[in-house]
């Protein structure tokens, strides 16, 4: 275990190999012609040759591709509440997990183009099992998340990583993002997982309120009009049911990967919170430190569920779950009408579904952040 690398980032000079051995790949280079509109993959191409950091790469080639995903399956990419952020600050972003590599991607994209550095990007060990992968995440500003070794191994890797996590911020060398849980939420049910918030608490010196003021967390809140992996998720939770041992593959997590980028996005809309202050000072009234971690991850939960932005499809899901009308000043008849239609046809490409859970799954990824936010609202 002490060889067991250090979490990091590439350095400049890091990338800079790295990606003249990414585009020796060819089966990188075929993916690429098959994928990409062919101005961009002329210009990425050129532009390789000109990347002599990672502040490059993403200006030169990872930003100039999620503009192209953000114009061809995002109706209109919003944001609000980085009114409320320093840019010159370094802060940990916690969002809610839906899509694999867009998260991410777009959060950095806002922040981009909204005058702020962007982050360090915390990924799961099981998207680094390709070459490929391995340089493309690494050379996009993220560092690896272990999920798998023994127990002690990784105890020792997240001590590792709460300890890197915090040198980024308090040493103002860089924000942070990480997911709320392991995995994405696939059934639209935003949770913060305990552990993750007890794995950022393990480097602390100080008392918990003083290090997750000094840690800076804000909580993203990431809206999704339509999930384009909304049907694989919902089959393979049925999946999972007819078989508990089902696990995807690398190969289904590559399919999850390119759905997710090339399928219907409609409205996305990040949203910022404040970073916790005031807040902790709840902390006060609870002499245990797990109890405390619990309340962090309930106060992260309550700020993403409060500002999830609703559409009309949230509302119509809802409403055909409970076979109700409760909601219906919040949607058009067209709109009901169109969107009935469209969880329909979802719906027939289901198998195995002849009880109607599949159904259901779907129809709750879109209703869960409504019943989530009215619950949030009564707090």
């Amino acid at each position: 275990m002490q060889n067991e690398p250090e979490p990091s980032i590439y350095s400049d000079e890091e990338a800079k190999a790295a990606i003249q051995e990414l585009f020796g790949f060819q089966s990188l280079l075929q993916g690429m012609k098959a994928f990409l509109p062919p101005a961009l993959n002329e210009l990425i191409l050129k532009a390789k040759d000109q990347v002599k950091s990672v502040g490059d790469f993403q200006e030169k080639i990872a930003y100039p591709l999620f503009k192209v995903i953000e114009k061809d399956s995002i109706s209109k990419l919003t944001s609000s509440g980085l009114e409320h952020l320093d840019p010159s600050a370094k802060y940990l972003f916690i969002s809610n997990h839906r899509d694999i590599i867009l998260d991410s991607a777009f959060l950095n994209v806002v922040l981009f183009e909204r005058g702020f550095r962007t982050s360090q990007i915390a990924i799961g060990d099981n998207l680094m099992r390709h070459r490929i992968s391995e340089l493309i995440f690494h050379i996009n500003k993220s560092f690896v998340v272990k999920r798998s070794g023994t127990p002690m191994e990784l105890y020792r890797y997240a001590v590792k990583l709460s300890d890197y996590i915090w040198r980024q911020i308090t040493q103002k060398i860089d924000s942070v993002w990480i997911a709320q849980r392991e995995g994405r939420a696939k059934d639209g049910d935003d949770r913060t997982q305990v552990g993750l918030v007890k794995m950022l608490s393990l480097s602390a010196k100080t008392d918990l309120k003083t290090y997750f003021r000094e840690m800076k967390v804000v909580p993203v809140a990431i809206s999704y009009e339509h999930d384009p992996c909304d049907l694989l998720k919902a089959q393979e939770f049925l999946n999972k049911r007819a078989n508990p041992s089902f696990k995807k593959t690398f190969e289904e997590d590559v399919q999850h990967m390119l759905l997710g980028l090339k399928g219907y996005k409609g409205a996305v809309h990040f949203h910022f919170s404040a970073p916790f202050d005031a807040e902790l000072d709840a902390f006060d009234a609870i002499p245990s430190a797990k109890k405390q971690l619990e309340l962090l991850a309930e106060m992260i939960d309550q700020r993403i569920h409060q500002h999830y932005k609703l559409r009309p499809i949230n509302y119509v899901a809802q409403d055909l779950l409970t076979k109700t009308d409760a909601f219906r000043n919040y949607y058009s008849a067209e709109e009901h009408a169109r969107l009935s239609a469209f969880f329909e046809e979802r719906f027939k490409l289901l198998t195995d579904d002849e009880e109607g859970l599949g159904r259901e799954y779907l129809l709750g990824m879109y209703a869960n952040p409504l019943v989530n936010q009215l619950a949030a609202m009564e707090l």
